[in-house]
């Protein structure tokens, strides 16, 4: 399907305290495909968010580029192409909504684009119907839970028309039924609608759900693959201060106890169907 991002020796150095140069990310190359669910993870400061931040040149790199859909962000021409198609959605919704009315909300986008009203009123209708709040189109965002805003923010991006979605740790100031809302969305919006997710987590269990895991230690990619093979290394995810999936330390331990269980098990439901054939 070809690749909607590629980064190339991706570096970014900024100044810290006393003028100091510190680095964020060095050396990055990644691809991501047209269609992908892609996760990223990494203990705090691993440059998850820094990374996220150059897909749509909210940062440019100060070594390397990084191209999207073959436009390089560095190309100030290319600024609002590249931030059509590439949306941003961040960890708190709250942040993100600037309206007092839900379909104000998410026609903001569309508005500062110089989309025609008609054409607005559509897409406003197609991106709540998408992430599942057209019935809360006039209600107060204030009014809903946390995992209804962040789906409000979504519809907001969506209603941009992006092809890919960046959500940067998405549901890390959510309850875990407002983080099942929000990640049942984004799959389904990967699944039928074909849009690019990019998920950065800190949650292995929503992480596990991705097409491909991306691994960040002190800015860089140390390792990437699926998931089951990803988390299939639990000493590894360990060593370097990540959490793993709960099926899969619960699998490794009962292997290292002589029960004889496959590899690469990742969710409950196949620790289940393991152990009760």
């Amino acid at each position: 399907m070809g690749e909607i991002i590629k980064i190339e020796n991706l570096c970014h150095t900024y100044t810290g305290y006393e003028g100091r140069e510190v680095p964020a990310l060095a050396d990055i190359s990644l691809s991501i495909a047209k269609g992908e669910f892609a996760a990223i993870i990494g203990t705090n400061g691993s440059g998850k968010s820094t990374l996220a931040k150059h897909l749509n040149a909210l940062l440019l790199p100060t070594g390397g580029r990084c191209l999207v859909d073959g436009m390089d962000t560095a190309d100030n021409d290319k600024l609002w192409s590249i931030r059509q198609m590439v949306g941003m959605v961040f960890q708190n919704p709250d942040n993100q909504i600037v309206a007092a009315v839900v379909e104000e909300d998410v026609a903001f986008g569309p508005e500062n684009l110089g989309i025609i009203p008609s054409e607005i009123v559509k897409r406003v209708s197609d991106a709540l119907r998408a992430v599942g709040m057209e019935e809360y189109r006039q209600h107060g965002p204030h009014l809903l839970s946390g995992g209804q805003k962040q789906r409000v923010a979504i519809a907001g991006v969506l209603a941009m028309r992006p092809e890919c979605l960046v959500l940067d740790e998405p549901t890390a100031m959510l309850d875990p039924q407002g983080r099942k809302e929000v990640l049942e969305t984004v799959h389904k919006l990967n699944k039928k609608e074909g849009i690019t997710v990019i998920y950065i987590t800190h949650f292995m269990e929503e992480a596990v759900t991705a097409d491909r895991v991306i691994v960040m230690e002190a800015g860089r990619i140390v390792d990437q693959g699926p998931p089951a093979v990803i988390f299939s290394n639990v000493k590894k995810l360990k060593d370097i201060g990540l959490d793993v999936p709960v099926a899969a330390e619960v699998s490794q331990l009962l292997r290292q106890a002589g029960v004889p269980l496959p590899d690469n098990l990742t969710t409950d439901d196949e620790l289940v169907v393991a152990l009760c054939p």
